[in-house]
Parts: C-alpha cells; sequence; structure tokens
C-alpha cells in the first residue's frame, strides 16, 4: 500500500523523475525532473520549461493509447508543442492533437501529423459506410447532409441545424479508417439576428456559469454587428478552446479568440475561488440554458431540478447517447454538486434485441479504436451488457459512448476490462503517475486530492472545487495503472473553522 500526504509529496520528486525517465526511454525526448506540488510558487514556474513539457505530453499520449500514439513524436518551443509523426486515422490525429491542451504551461498545439497508411478500401465502400453512419446516427439523421468520396478525400455538403451536428458529421467522417482528408463545405442554418447587448450578455452569463473557464473576470467579450471578440488571459489551451466555443450563442456570425493568452501562472488558487456562490435557482437557469444551447438535446423537453446544489433531471429521449449528454451539460455547471439522472430513453421505434446487438457488433468491428478489440455485447429488452478486455480507460469509456448511440439500447452496463499493461506497475509507481498528472493537470493542480493504492485499487479521497474535476480525477487514476478506482473525492471546498 502506498499513500501521499501533505510534506510527503515533498519526498516524490526524486521518484517522479526516476519514473519520468523510464516512461521516456527510446522515444527521442530527454526527460528531466518535474516537481510534484500544487502550489503555484515560484519553483514551479521555474520546472515547468519547454523540455519538462514534452515530457508530459508524451507520458500523456502513452497513458491514453501507448499502441495508437507510438509514432508521434512531440517538440515544444515557448509552450507551443509541434505534434509530428503518422496516425492510423484521421480520428486519432484528433485526438493527439487534443490531449496536449490539458497539460500545463502548453500555450498552443501545430498539428504536422500525416494520416497513413490509409488501406485500399474502394471509395464506393467507403462512402456506403459513411451514409450508412450518418442514418443511424442520433445527431445528423435529421440533417441534409450530401457526401462524395474521391481517392480517400471525404466532401460534405448540404445544410445542418446547428455547429454541434455539423461537428458530429465531420466527426463520424474521421473515425472511418480509409478516410485520410475530409473537406466541410456544410451550412448551418441561418438564425435570426439579434443585438449585439443580447449577444454579450449571453455570451458572459455562459462563461460565467462554465466550470472548464477558470476565472470568466479575466475574459472580456464584445460583440460588434454579430462578430463576437474576446481577450484577456485563461490558463490553459484547453480552455482557450472552450471560450470560443461557448461564444458562439445563436445570433453571432463569428468568434475571434486571437485576443486571449494563455497564462497558467495567473489564475491562482486565490483567484479560483472568487467566483460567486449561485442560488439552486441560478444553476437550475444556467443548466437549462445549456440544454437549449445544445441542439443534440433540445428538442426534448428536459425538467431540471436544483436542491443545495444536487441536480435531478427528468424527462424523455430517444436516444441513451442524449440521456448522458443532458447529464454533462449539468456537470459543467458550476454550483452542481451532484447530478440524479431519470431521464427515460423512450422511442417510437424499437429494434428487436438481436438486431441492437448485431449493430452493436459491427459498430465496435469498424470503429478505428475498437477493432483490434474481442468485445461482446448482449441485449435484452433494450439493456445492453458489454463484456470484453481493452488496453486503457479511453477505449473503455469510447466502447460506452459509441454504444449509447446505436439505436434501440435504452439502458447500458460496461463489464468491459482492462489488458494486464506490458510495463507492471508497483502501488508507488501507480502512485507517483497518478500525483504527476495531478501536477500537470491545469485543472487538478491546486485541488485538495489524496490518494491511496494498495495492490492496483486506487482510493481517491479529499475534496474539489467542482464535480467536472471529481470525474478527470478518477480517469486520471485509471490512466496511472490503477486497475479499481474507488472515489470518495467531496465537492465543494470545506467550510474555513470559524473559531
Amino acid at each position: 500500500m502506498f499513500q501521499v500526504k501533505g510534506a510527503m509529496r515533498l519526498l516524490l520528486h526524486a521518484a517522479i523523475c526516476s519514473l519520468a525517465f523510464g516512461l521516456m526511454v527510446g522515444i527521442g525526448i530527454a526527460a528531466e525532473a518535474v516537481e510534484n506540488s500544487s502550489e503555484v510558487a515560484q519553483e514551479e514556474v521555474e520546472n515547468v520549461t519547454d523540455t519538462r513539457i514534452a515530457v508530459a505530453i508524451k507520458n500523456q499520449l502513452s497513458r491514453v493509447d501507448r499502441k495508437s500514439f507510438s509514432s508521434i513524436d512531440v517538440t515544444v518551443k515557448d509552450g507551443v508543442a509541434t505534434l509530428t509523426g503518422t496516425a492510423d486515422s484521421l480520428w486519432t490525429q484528433q485526438r493527439a492533437t487534443a490531449l496536449p491542451q490539458g497539460i500545463r504551461g502548453v500555450r498552443g498545439v501545430i498539428d504536422r501529423i500525416t494520416v497513413g497508411p490509409v488501406g485500399t478500401t474502394k471509395d464506393l465502400a467507403l462512402k456506403e459506410y459513411l451514409e450508412y453512419l450518418f442514418l443511424e446516427d442520433p445527431v445528423v439523421e435529421r440533417d441534409d447532409i450530401h457526401l462524395d468520396v474521391q481517392k480517400g478525400v471525404v466532401t460534405l455538403n448540404g445544410r445542418v441545424h446547428s455547429r454541434q451536428e455539423k461537428q458530429t458529421a465531420l466527426n463520424l467522417a474521421k473515425m472511418v479508417k480509409g478516410i485520410r482528408e475530409v473537406r466541410d463545405e456544410l451550412t448551418v442554418d441561418r438564425v435570426r439576428d439579434r443585438a449585439d447587448p443580447v449577444l454579450k450578455e449571453e455570451i458572459t452569463q455562459r462563461l460565467a456559469f462554465d466550470v472548464w473557464v477558470v476565472n470568466p473576470s479575466l475574459v472580456n467579450v464584445q460583440v460588434e454587428k454579430g462578430h463576437a471578440i474576446l481577450t484577456g488571459q485563461v490558463g490553459s489551451a484547453y480552455e482557450k478552446e472552450r471560450v470560443g466555443e461557448l461564444a458562439w450563442v445563436e445570433g453571432v456570425h463569428d468568434v475571434d479568440v486571437r485576443g486571449i493568452t494563455v497564462n497558467w501562472v495567473s489564475p491562482d488558487r486565490m483567484m479560483r475561488t472568487q467566483r460567486p456562490k449561485f442560488t439552486d435557482q441560478e444553476v437550475a437557469d444556467a443548466i437549462q440554458r445549456m440544454l437549449a444551447y445544445d441542439r443534440r438535446v433540445t428538442p426534448f423537453k428536459i425538467h431540471v431540478a436544483v436542491k443545495n446544489g444536487m441536480v435531478t433531471l427528468t424527462g424523455n429521449v430517444p436516444f441513451l447517447s442524449m440521456r448522458r449528454e443532458a447529464e454533462q451539460n449539468a456537470n459543467h455547471t458550476v454550483g452542481v454538486r451532484s447530478v440524479n439522472n431519470l431521464i427515460r430513453v423512450q422511442s417510437s421505434v424499437s429494434p428487436k434485441d438481436a438486431d441492437i446487438q448485431a449493430r452493436l457488433l459491427a459498430a465496435f468491428s469498424r470503429d478505428p479504436v475498437l477493432e483490434n478489440f474481442a468485445i461482446e455485447a448482449s441485449v435484452k429488452k433494450g439493456a445492453a451488457l458489454l463484456t470484453g478486455t481493452v488496453d486503457s480507460i479511453y477505449e473503455r469509456n469510447h466502447a460506452e459512448n459509441l454504444a449509447s448511440r446505436i439505436r434501440g439500447v435504452k439502458t447500458l452496463t460496461n463489464h468491459i476490462n482492462f489488458s494486464t499493461s506490458e510495463i507492471e506497475k508497483t502501488d508507488w509507481e501507480i502512485q507517483l503517475d497518478f500525483e504527476n498528472q495531478v501536477w500537470w493537470s491545469p485543472f487538478l493542480s491546486s485541488q485538495d486530492i489524496v490518494a491511496t493504492v494498495d495492490d492496483g485499487k486506487a482510493t481517491l479521497s479529499g475534496s474539489v472545487q467542482h464535480i467536472h474535476q471529481r470525474l478527470i480525477a478518477e480517469q486520471q487514476a485509471f490512466e496511472a495503472g490503477a486497475s479499481i478506482v474507488i472515489n470518495r473525492l467531496r465537492v465543494g471546498k470545506p467550510q474555513a473553522s470559524s473559531s
């Protein structure tokens, strides 16, 4: 058993250096010592060097998907990460370039990854399969999308109802192995014009209630003739991207975030706690607005109730993925301590269990992330049970997300296991890896997280500010090598004693 608390964290420095070096052998990046502390101090600023950032990124790629990312190299200059090498699909390429955005000190990412080999699948077969995916997908099935495939290059044109639906269509195309490029010629339905002050207020409200925006007061919002211009500073590259997405409210023609700089040092512990305390009604209203923005769930009236920060969602949706997306919207709202999701999956079309099972197995076999794993699915009265073995928590979650989008799946039980790691880790090494991830995370480094590892089982205790941090910590414990994670993190900082 191994546990880290308080001052004992200071003893981790040398061990973390050794662990980082061991993980980095043979990948072309010199591993250097990485401090492991939750306080933003001058020593930390000095330790977040380009070389150490590159090590942290490469370690993260290895944790998430060692096989898919094995041929990707990382260099960092002035906090900007450049990724080179090859990926087996556009989806793998997109995942690889997204991961560095969640590493402390990264100001931007340059994508120089090539996709290949693309295989020998004929264009007609690629087109037919992509048309099938569009027809079956719960988001884009309602849209008028046309596609053409020439030598592995897909061109999408037509009209979609929202930006979320457009992004879903693009992602579906990227997940088809054999497609080497996706050209976007989709048009989003034009929405009504709205006054600039109204747009500004709406964007400001979205930033204020979003858990990923560490300090909304550091972001300035201006809207001129429907053009949203955001300036200021944020704490991570991911946060900058998130701010840009939040600014796309109904009526905005384009969003400019070039005036936002990434400064991980500025949003320190004191600044993170300066948000006002919102009432339950304000939190409920914010979640309801988030659901209204999300065109994936907007057509289905979902009711939100909040009591003491505990959210209850009710209503009916036709796909399990929509139920999960509604819950995710709640999890991303400031002031939420827990979510009780009572949304029911009901559809006018009820496929037979055998047909649902066949769709599940077909989806797993064609998916670029899961195609090499033996995943089984059984279905009884719309209740799906997933079994099999994968290498990582990402693949396990990906299988669950994919299954939730299959028509007819009403409930889902995920019993997929993890394969034995090629590199066996002791409890000490799992602990070190988890602590290292927390240190490099711009979302967890200031939180009060204590981990105990015993025979590969990690127990997390302490507290975090927001529910999404609780979920991030759990995933990072799995990525560190834990076989089981018991998550006892409380949401909400404990009140200081008045005595």
